[in-house]
Formats: structure tokens, sequence, C-alpha cells
């Protein structure tokens, strides 16, 4: 299989990679997340989110590779009609790559930002599957309009219980991080578990899940910001009124 490289997106993701056994081939958009390109490419992460960002795991450690996510972050910013463009022609050459190693593809435009990219790209592309997490309860509204982009939600320590009393009135699956996971299958707030870790293929897990994630890098594995939840026990009780 040759590798396919793309001017925006990439292709190189352990992670997701995984969605090839299952016949899927996943391209990301990765950009520097909060402030550090200088804008704010997650405006709705928390404390504990921006403590234990995987923003500088794998090969985001190497300074070539955080310079060109800053630059694409800024070109976002600073030159919407160029990103989009470049964008645009790296959906269709994922799009032919795809065919030719029958595989089927799914775009991620929000591999470490929450900026909502996908909504610039779901109207022009109604066959092709997109799917983000996100913070944002606005993006989730939004995403319902579309039957090709799925979003989760990804709980964190300033999850209210406002919010979580929305979100589990609503169709939204729920993306909790944790030290300790529960098993699969299991009940939690209602809802049916789901593990998060086999593949990243989101879009495959339905409706009103809960998709357990196992804390990942060094920063996660000794957070105590309250952002990992240690085990079932410690979401039942912080959300006891949904329990």
């Amino acid at each position: 299989m040759s590798k396919w490289r793309g001017n925006i997106l990439s292709y190189d993701n352990a992670k997701t990679t995984k969605g090839e056994k299952h016949g899927w081939a996943t391209f990301l958009f990765y950009g520097a997340p909060h402030t550090v390109s200088g804008y704010n490419a997650c405006a709705g992460s928390s404390a504990g989110c921006r403590a234990t960002c995987l923003y500088y795991a794998g090969r985001g450690a190497f300074k070539n590779v955080q310079d060109a996510r800053v630059r694409k972050t800024k070109l976002y910013f600073e030159d919407f009609k160029e990103f989009k463009t470049l964008v645009k022609k790296d959906i269709e050459s994922a799009l032919r790559w795809s065919d030719k190693n029958n595989l089927k593809p799914c775009f991620r435009l929000d591999g470490t930002t929450d900026l909502g990219v996908a909504k610039h790209f779901v109207n022009n592309y109604k066959s092709v599957q997109f799917y983000d997490y996100t913070k944002c309860m606005s993006r989730i509204r939004i995403a319902e309009n579309y039957s090709n982009w799925h979003i989760t939600y990804s709980l964190s320590e300033s999850t209210t219980n406002k919010r979580m009393d929305a979100l589990l009135a609503s169709k939204s699956n729920i993306a909790i991080p944790f030290h300790e996971v529960p098993e699969p299958g299991q009940q939690l707030l209602g809802r049916k578990i789901l593990s998060g870790d086999e593949t990243d293929l989101r879009f495959l897990d339905g409706i009103k899940k809960i998709i357990t994630l196992k804390v990942k890098g060094g920063k996660g594995k000794k957070s105590k910001n309250g952002f990992i939840f240690n085990n079932s026990a410690s979401v039942e009780s912080r959300f006891k009124l949904f329990a």
C-alpha cells in the first residue's frame, strides 16, 4: 500500500490506522491546540484538558512537527480561503487513494483542536463520513443537522450538572478518560459502556453511549486535577444526580 501525503491533512497516526482492520482509512487535521499558535483553537477546553493534552505525545514531541501544526493553524485563522482550498485538495486526493486501496474514507478535522472545521466541508461531501470530539454543546447541535458528521462530547472536570443533564437528554455519546477503565458492556449514568481505545471510529458507536478512554501519556497518568476520572464510581459520585 502506497503512503498517502497531504498538504494539511495527515494519515500516519497509530491509533487511526487500527481502522484499516475494519476497512476504514482515517484522515486527520492536526492543528495547534488552545493558544499555542497565538489563536484560541480550543475555546471549550478546561484547565485539566490543557494540562494533559496529547498534543506533545508521539510525533508531536518533535519541534518540526509542532512548527508545522502551528503554521497550519495560523493559516486557518489568517487565510481561511487558502486553508479551505488545500483541505479540499487533500479530501479529493484521500478519496482517490482510499478507493485505490479498497478502504472507506473518513475524516476527523479536529484531531488536536476544537474548531468545528468539518462544518465547512460536510455539505460538499454528503456521502463522506466526518467525525470529531468536542467540548462545545453548540457544535453538537449543529452536527445534528448532518447525517455524515458524528460528534462525541468530551467530558472534563468543568462539565456542569446542567450540561450533563442536557447531554443525557440528547442522543450524543459521551467520552470519559479513566485511570481504571470500566469493562465494556456495563452501565454508567444509565448508558451502555463502549471502549474508545480499540479504534478511533466513533461514528460506528451508535448513540447514547459512554465511550471510555484509557489515560495516555506521562502527564495524564500523573494527573490529579479531576480531568481524568479514577473509575466508574468517581463518575457516578461526581454526577450522582443522574446516576
